[in-house]
């Protein structure tokens, strides 16, 4: 690729307290040809002061339109030729940029790397290589991405093949990114990553981590009250709906709907009644763009001549070992399996 130059995106949403300590370790990364735009969601306190003052791009929206879409207002400002997404409660080591940059300089199937994430205080390994298993894996931090599906925080001490990056230190490829048409805008917070990844990995572009590529993350600081608490449930849920039944097998995407039904009634017996009106509202959503999912599921694996079974199994082989050298077996039949 020609010279890189990297625009970092970092959406925002009262964070100046995070700014505060975001911008400058950004500012002082040892790689210098280096776009710093702040995308704010309609913030009421005083990011925009704080974020001037440190001398970046400035880009208020007229409302909280959430993460994805915010990223991609983002992106199709900047001027890069690699865009480097971050969350704002992070911090950077200087040599963090430079990292992430290298393995793009004459790999054109890389599509993103990612990095290693920290606690606050650096005692704890938050996120590392993500690996995806059927099996419930032992450790606390495994996540259910969707009934019978799990990915997992592997320590590799070199770079390796992941099924995807995470957002809060994601950089990717500009003209692939685009081609790919970005974070899907109907995630507003949660599982844009995992989405986008496994686009990409349908048209055989990489993502790979980067254990030098070291940063330190105040997760969960974005959640801190009951409203931004049902913003995140929504999301989250939302997010569930809308990869499974666009991207996975149908019986993953099935059960992925009766699990997310089924809550309602734990929903109910917990008195959470909010949510669970947060609950019937995304259910109703979804089954309503249901039909629009499903056609897109279906030209996305007809383009590859690929079953989303097959990709699945694809996805699972890098847990075995992080190295891929080549696309899985193609075939036309079981397109809408």
């Amino acid at each position: 690729m020609s010279e890189a130059k990297v625009s970092v995106v970092i959406v925002n949403w009262n964070g100046a307290k995070h700014l505060r300590v975001c911008l400058p370790s950004l500012r002082s990364q040892s790689f210098k040809s280096l776009e710093i735009i702040v995308v704010d969601n309609r913030s009421s306190d005083d990011s925009a002061d704080v974020t001037d003052s440190f001398g970046v791009r400035w880009l208020p929206l007229e409302e909280n339109i959430g993460l994805a879409p915010a990223l991609n207002r983002g992106a199709a400002t900047a001027e890069g030729n690699l865009l480097l997404f971050v969350n704002n409660d992070m911090r950077f080591d200087p040599q963090f940029v430079a990292k992430l940059t290298e393995p793009f300089q004459g790999n054109e199937d890389i599509f993103a790397t990612d990095g290693r994430q920290f606690n606050w205080d650096g005692t704890v390994q938050g996120h590392l290589a993500a690996r995806l298993t059927k099996v419930r894996p032992p450790e606390k931090s495994a996540v259910e991405l969707v009934p019978g599906l799990y990915f997992t925080q592997q320590r590799e001490d070199r770079s390796t093949l992941v099924f995807m990056a995470s957002a809060a230190c994601m950089m990717v490829r500009r003209t692939s990114f685009e081609k790919i048409g970005g974070f899907d805008e109907r995630l507003p917070f949660g599982y844009e990553d995992v989405e986008i990844c496994w686009r990409a990995w349908l048209r055989d572009w990489k993502t790979l981590y980067i254990p030098d590529a070291i940063c330190w993350h105040r997760v969960g600081s974005s959640v801190q009250s009951l409203a931004s608490e049902r913003f995140a449930f929504r999301g989250v849920l939302k997010g569930r709906l809308v990869f499974s039944t666009k991207l996975l097998p149908v019986r993953h995407a099935a059960r992925t709907w009766l699990v997310s039904t089924a809550g309602l009634a734990k929903d109910i017996s917990r008195l959470r009644w909010k949510f669970a009106r947060d609950r019937i509202s995304v259910l109703f959503e979804m089954a309503c763009l249901f039909p629009q999912l499903r056609r897109e599921r279906k030209a996305l694996f007809h383009a590859v001549a690929r079953s989303p079974e097959e990709h699945l199994h694809f996805q699972l082989r890098h847990t075995s070992d992080g190295v891929v050298t080549s696309a899985p077996t193609k075939s036309t039949a079981a397109h809408n399996s």
